[in-house]
């Protein structure tokens, strides 16, 4: 039989080999994949308009343990890659990414730009009510998230005479305050929409500092020549996979600041 001290030296002696393996992975001393164990990449092309500055990148990034250091030297297109290049696709965010801005300004169509516009805004029987309209470019496949810390509740329609999409009510939001909604519809699907924000009554000027209103994100299956180039260049042991809240090769970035 063995003694309980024995045994407690295998355990941490296991303890320790596997936290070592698992920093050595992490790390990219060691490859965790082969042609065999295929790693999960996403490649996006994204056109990013919620800032100041129009910004266009190609966006290399996974959700398996490790850098892609050894990757993005393999395609050779100037990607660099850190923890400095978090990317808010909305639904959710890569807090770690390979970027490059190489041709990245062509490829794409200027007509496929969502944009979020404010019809008008008002003071109604019912408190403030924002109106704004939202085209889409002609994605049918979008997430949108709303700040419900800075409204009361909203409604959703594709256009102000059409019935709603969505209607008032209890409106859930996770534990940052945003309420997201995903759309994914087929070659007739409605690509323009009209808002209707009912704010709350007072929020603070330092608030709305802090984040935009709104945040859009459009999705275009459609390989720009940049993408394929990166594609072709991928290791063999790397394989495009995405979830439902996964952008596709083409993304469009777009936001709305809190109005006053």
């Amino acid at each position: 039989l063995w003694s309980s001290g024995a045994k407690t030296l295998l355990v941490t002696a296991l303890c320790i080999s596997t936290a070592l393996s698992l920093s050595l992975v992490a790390s990219g001393v060691f490859p965790a994949f082969t042609e065999d164990t295929a790693r999960a990449v996403n490649v996006v092309h994204v056109v990013d308009t919620s800032g100041q500055d129009q910004v266009a990148f190609i966006s290399l990034f996974s959700n398996t343990p490790g850098n892609l250091n050894m990757e993005a030297e393999q395609i050779k297109e100037g990607f660099k890659c850190g923890r400095e290049n978090k990317i808010d696709f909305v639904s959710f965010e890569a807090k770690y990414s390979c970027v490059t801005k190489k041709d990245a300004e062509v490829g794409w169509d200027k007509h496929n730009i969502p944009v979020l516009r404010v019809i008008n805004d008002k003071e109604r029987d019912e408190g403030r009510v924002t109106a704004i309209s939202m085209d889409t470019g002609g994605s049918s496949r979008w997430t949108l998230r709303i700040d419900m810390e800075e409204i009361e509740d909203f409604t959703m329609q594709v256009s102000e005479d059409e019935e709603l999409m969505i209607a008032r009510g209890e409106k859930s939001s996770n534990e940052q305050g945003w309420h997201q909604i995903q759309f994914a519809g087929g070659k007739k699907a409605p690509t323009s929409f009209v808002l209707k924000l009912y704010k709350k009554e007072e929020v603070s000027d330092e608030k709305k500092k802090q984040r935009p209103l709104l945040k859009l994100r459009t999705d275009f299956n459609r390989l720009t020549p940049q993408v394929q180039r990166v594609l072709e260049r991928l290791p063999p042991f790397c394989s495009m996979f995405g979830k439902s809240t996964s952008p596709f090769t083409l993304a469009f970035l777009a936001s709305l600041p809190c109005t006053k």
